[in-house]
């Protein structure tokens, strides 16, 4: 392992690891760790010592606080001499889909932060642990395009209220949340996963397939751990009362009705201060996705990157909240009444 290795591969007895090890960034996602875990698995793929890949981070902060956007910003979106804006998309999204038909069990760690580019990679792993420290959240409407990476597949799988909650408010979910709506496989405490992984190095030797995914997650459920009430669960009756609507219009109306309640407050507050194309687009995407496979949603999550890049929206997100962070984004889109219906269905393709 070099010392500026962005992603670390290693094998232990027939496992194969794949450890995010950009622990300053929080193991944001570039071009170059895209490619780097795309050609590590396709080596183990053929490779038949391996029976299975661990999906871990170097960081103690979390898995992955998402795509590198300030690298996205200044070597593809402003960069006049970059003919092809969308590599990085291309290619991550290539390794999403890639991902979810992988030919071998993958396991993944969630730890810290989970968001963005490191949920597409991970979730659809055979078997998805998780600890007391996670904070899984897909925030991207903060930036001026919606949650992508097909992980709006699972969103949409989510009750409506709360699947609208995490896709237009970047809502956090923890561990009991995931494990409750089937996004997570097991919660533990961060002190048992060394022991659950050693079982798991030591399975690989006499198991594979789905079978060792069996013995793993017998021997893994012992050292579950209790839920907990979360944010969400506290707030589960206004999150239901607020976004269980018809409309991103009427879900402004229903808040508005409520000021005298803090959680509404700061909620309109957040939703009127983002990009309303984007949490239009995302409210309408919710139910989209319901009927689309995660190849489609993938496909359909492209095609929106490429026209929230076109007409500028991800631009000054990103420039607003990671380049100059001001945090006071010029949005195209101020008001919800400047968003035209047929625009969303078009791009959506209703």
């Amino acid at each position: 392992m070099k010392k500026d290795d962005l992603i670390v591969e290693k094998v232990v007895k027939n496992v194969g690891l794949i450890y995010f090890n950009r622990p300053d960034k929080i193991n944001a996602l570039n071009l170059k760790m895209v490619r780097d875990i795309s050609k590590i698995l396709k080596k183990w793929e053929e490779d038949d010592n391996i029976k299975a890949v661990l999906l871990d981070s170097k960081s103690h902060k979390g898995f992955c606080s998402g795509g590198d956007l300030v690298h996205l910003y200044k070597d593809f979106i402003i960069n006049d001499d970059c003919n092809d804006k969308d590599e990085l998309f291309v290619e991550e999204f290539e390794l999403d889909k890639y991902v979810e038909t992988y030919k071998k069990p993958i396991v993944s760690y969630w730890k810290g932060i989970v968001m963005g580019g490191g949920v597409g990679i991970s979730i659809n792993s055979d078997f998805i642990i998780c600890d007391e420290t996670v904070k899984w959240a897909m925030p991207e409407t903060d930036l001026g395009f919606v949650p992508d990476v097909g992980v709006g597949k699972f969103i949409s799988s989510l009750p409506q209220s709360l699947g609208q909650y995490v896709g237009l408010c970047g809502g956090l979910l923890e561990s009991p949340d995931l494990i409750k709506h089937g996004l997570a496989n097991l919660y533990i405490d961060s002190k048992d996963y060394e022991k659950i992984r050693e079982k798991f190095f030591e399975l690989s030797e006499t198991y594979s397939s789905h079978e060792l995914i069996e013995k793993l997650r017998e021997e893994a459920e012992k050292y579950k751990k209790e839920s907990h009430e979360t944010f969400v669960w506290k707030n589960r009756d206004k999150i239901e009362k607020y976004f269980c609507e018809d409309s991103l219009g009427e879900i402004y109306k229903i808040l508005e009705e409520n000021r005298e309640d803090e959680f509404a407050r700061d909620i309109l507050k957040d939703l009127k201060s983002k990009s309303q194309f984007s949490l239009d687009l995302q409210f309408e995407k919710y139910f989209v996705g319901k009927n689309l496979s995660y190849p489609e949603t993938v496909d359909l999550d492209l095609k929106i990157l490429k026209y929230c890049l076109k007409m500028g929206e991800m631009e000054e997100g990103i420039r607003s909240k990671m380049i100059d962070k001001d945090n006071d984004p010029d949005w195209k889109y101020k008001n919800l009444e400047d968003v035209k219906d047929k625009d969303i269905k078009k791009l959506l393709a209703i």
